[in-house]
């Protein structure tokens, strides 16, 4: 066992190892279709294999050790998308070009001394996650020296998870779940029972245990009338939080993220953050899967009544019959919008934003996997699981039949990515083309 542990880990409990991104099941999966050059699998790793990120002769970068929080898509989050890829080519290849090039950027990212926040830290914090799955994929191999791994996992304890163990009570959701995505994958690659149990109990709406620190409190204080408005929400100052509730519960919190009726914290937003938020879900639920726990189901699986709302208000096939100030009033069926007030104080929620289009998540959105869990492990409905596979087939159309990493310029943290590749199980077949002409785009 290698020294990672540091004496890090927190409890007793059994870690399953790779963990966070990808699972020994889906590299010998993956590594089976290649070897048959399987459709869509194999296209899927044709792809990966020649993309910019996994080339195993790109040059690394000196990186900062003070790092700024806009200055993370350039740094952690870039590092992260090609020490990941490269590491991902060497579990599927075992050509140690690529773990040799993913451990130069793994030890040119673990100097970083301190972090500072101005402005959307735990978001962009939280894009370390990249990096930390990358590390989860060589943890055990020789080509990453022991001293370098200990070095590595310091920092993220250290410098990074205190940044982001907390989320974000003042923002949308999806810039805490960023944070908590960032935070459970740390908590995983420690060993660290403590920190993965407080992000489990916290997104369950769970106290936190004793040995824990608390939660934030709440609610917020906020003022009495909107500072502005449009036709799709209000925006509120915030002048802080009280005191009075312990573990309070903010917009990144399951049950508040994900109303009961699907519909997301950020509907009133924009759909690309909207869809964004209910797919870093997704990514959540997917490494409690693989660690043995279940936040797919739980709330009598609210990550999939989020998926089926938020598609098919993106294909224009759901649309609002009425308005209600109710959650308990509003569901899937009735085509009620439920006008929220967020936790976070900020905002009220109005009426669905439909700008910029039709949004499925982008190339590299986790779809595959949630619909391999849902359908597969799960054994949901196909008629459930009807406006999850029309949005992974619609977005497997525009990429060459497979999920790809995501988009440039900016968004190289944002999804692992390969999704075909990596989750979609030989039992559900290769990708339907669809008829969508009828569609409302």
């Amino acid at each position: 066992m290698m020294a990672i542990a540091l004496a890090l880990g927190a409890g007793a409990r059994d870690f399953v190892h790779p963990g966070i991104a990808e699972s020994a099941e889906d590299i010998a999966r993956a590594r089976k279709m290649i070897a048959e050059k399987r459709e869509p699998w194999y296209g899927c790793f044709k792809a990966l294999e020649s993309c910019w990120s996994a080339d195993p002769n790109q040059r690394v970068p000196e990186y900062p050790t003070v790092l700024e929080s806009v200055r993370c898509n350039a740094t952690i989050g870039q590092a992260g998308r090609r020490a990941h890829d490269l590491a991902l080519m060497y579990r599927l290849t075992d050509d140690v070009r690529y773990a040799k090039k993913a451990v130069e950027f793994l030890n040119a990212s673990s100097h970083y001394t301190e972090l500072k926040d101005v402005g959307t830290g735990p978001l962009d914090f939280g894009k370390i996650y990249l990096l930390v799955s990358a590390a989860e994929l060589l943890r055990y191999d020789a080509n990453w020296e022991k001293a370098d791994k200990v070095r590595f996992a310091k920092m993220v304890r250290d410098v990074f998870y205190p940044q982001i163990k907390n989320g974000d009570k003042a923002r949308f959701g999806n810039q805490g779940l960023f944070a908590y995505r960032g935070a459970l994958a740390i908590a995983i690659f420690l060993n660290d029972e403590r920190k993965y149990d407080r992000i489990w109990r916290y997104l369950n709406g769970l106290p936190h245990r004793d040995d824990q620190e608390p939660f934030a409190s709440g609610p917020a204080i906020a003022d009495a009338n909107p500072q502005s408005e449009t036709e799709f929400q209000n925006d509120y100052r915030l002048r802080g939080h009280a005191e009075t509730i312990p573990d309070y519960g903010y917009d990144e919190m399951l049950k508040y993220y994900i109303y009961a009726n699907g519909q997301s914290q950020e509907a009133s937003r924009d759909q690309a953050h909207a869809v964004c938020g209910v797919f870093m879900c997704v990514d959540i639920a997917e490494m409690f899967r693989m660690q043995g726990d279940d936040l797919y189901g739980a709330l009598d699986n609210r990550i999939l009544a989020g998926l089926a709302w938020v598609a098919r208000f993106n294909f224009g096939e759901w649309r609002p019959s009425g308005y209600t100030d109710e959650e308990g009033k509003a569901t899937f069926e009735n085509g009620l919008f439920y006008r929220a007030r967020h936790r976070s104080g900020r905002w009220q929620s109005l009426k669905p934003n439909p700008w910029p289009g039709p949004n499925f998540g982008g190339p590299g959105a986790p779809r595959e996997c949630a619909y391999a869990h849902y359908s597969k492990t799960k054994g949901v409905s196909l008629e459930q699981l009807e406006w999850l596979r029309r949005a992974r087939d619609e977005e497997n159309e525009k990429n060459g039949g497979f999920e790809t990493w995501g988009a440039a310029p900016n968004w190289y943290y944002e999804w692992a990515g390969w999704g075909t590749l990596m989750k979609r199980d030989e039992s559900l077949g290769s990708a339907k083309r669809l008829a969508f002409g009828a569609m409302s785009r």
